[in-house]
């Protein structure tokens, strides 16, 4: 009888266009243990603050240096964190949604006698969302633009960020539509 176990996650994002499909971005994430811990807890006693509702969108994960090289700023995984500066936000938790659904939060096991299972988390941001964001590409050079993200983070509904990814900038425009995926895979050893 094992009285510990170790518990592991691991998070990685994808995002493509919806329309073609083609790959935007795909990478690994950082996960904050304290704030995860918690939600652990909180959902093994039902409690409703303790599962994914958000996803957070953000644009100060990375900025330029005066040689004008971009410097990526390290994931906030550690105390009160947040996005370094959350731009656009949206529910996947379809449950408290009054909405159609569109985003959404699974879970699904491996197959046995595997001791792995996975939370695949989805939201699409569509052409016209947000709302006030340029027509096309290339029509901004602002990197700390509202519609050009470099962050994404998830969050439960009190606003505990679970999970925190930096990556090179990734501009937002109305002539496309975004679909994330971003997939937790739990371990229990």
């Amino acid at each position: 009888m094992n009285e510990f176990f170790n518990v592991r996650l691991i998070g990685h994002v994808n995002i493509r266009d919806a329309d073609s499909g083609a790959l935007v971005l795909t990478k690994s994430n950082a996960v904050h243990p304290q704030n995860m811990a918690v939600a652990i807890a909180r959902s093994l006693s039902r409690d409703a603050s303790g599962s994914i509702f958000k996803m957070c969108f953000g644009n100060g994960g990375t900025f330029f240096n005066s040689s004008q090289q971009i410097v990526y700023r390290s994931p906030n995984t550690i105390g009160a964190a947040d996005l370094y500066n959350v731009t656009y936000e949206v529910q996947v938790d379809e449950q408290e949604s009054s909405t159609p659904v569109t985003n959404s939060v699974t879970s699904s096991p491996s197959p046995s006698p595997s001791i792995t299972s996975m939370v695949t988390i989805v939201a699409q941001l569509g052409a016209g969302e947000p709302a006030g964001q340029a027509v096309a590409d290339n029509l901004t050079t602002d990197p700390e633009s509202l519609f050009v993200f470099d962050e994404i983070g998830l969050k439960t509904s009190d606003g505990l960020l679970l999970s925190h990814l930096v990556f090179s900038p990734i501009e937002k425009t109305a002539n496309r539509a975004f679909l994330i995926t971003y997939t937790l895979t739990v371990s229990v050893s």
